[in-house]
């Protein structure tokens, strides 16, 4: 028997549409790796060159209520396991759900690596806002403003140096 999963649909950066069926078997989806994930044709993703997201990206197939499909399912999803050997049920997070009929060509390692640091720096962006306050001066340079000591962590024109300044910052209320 494998591993009981949490598998995480409702984050707000997972975008996964709002067709009623799709939602329906999303969460049948859920139900099911709860009890095992393996028993919904899970799969752990391989993915060559990108060894950061080595055993961390988790698919699922699944088909949505009243898809009626014979030969395969219809729907796949893609979620982030940070640790596969936490404590069950495993947490996962969503992050890409897409029709099979839809499937990118091409190098897919590449495109499933370039959507989940987007999904990344989404949530890293939402969490900032709220510890943080960001402004766009007449430079177009960004101000940080710590919302817990009320302190400038930083004025740079580079997001990801705001970012990073954002996580380094010790906040001293």
């Amino acid at each position: 028997m494998g591993k009981r999963c949490k598998l995480d649909v409702d984050h707000p950066n997972f975008r996964k549409g709002d067709s009623p069926s799709l939602l329906d078997g999303l969460k049948k989806l859920v139900e099911l790796v709860g009890q095992d994930h393996a028993l919904s044709g899970w799969v752990n993703h391989p993915m060559p060159g990108f060894k950061e997201y080595q055993n961390k990206i988790w698919k699922w197939d699944f088909r949505p209520e009243g898809e009626r499909a014979s030969t395969r399912k219809g729907w796949r999803l893609y979620a982030l396991v940070s640790d596969s050997n936490a404590t069950e049920p495993v947490p996962a997070i969503a992050f890409l759900c897409y029709d099979k009929d839809e499937t990118p060509k091409g190098d897919h390692p590449s495109f499933l690596a370039k959507a989940l640091k987007k999904f990344l720096a989404e949530s890293r962006t939402a969490d900032a806002e709220e510890r943080f306050k960001r402004q766009i001066t007449d430079e177009g340079k960004i101000v940080s403003l710590c919302l817990g000591c009320c302190e400038v962590v930083i004025i740079c024109a580079e997001e990801t140096a705001v970012i990073s300044a954002e996580e380094a910052h010790n906040c001293n209320p």
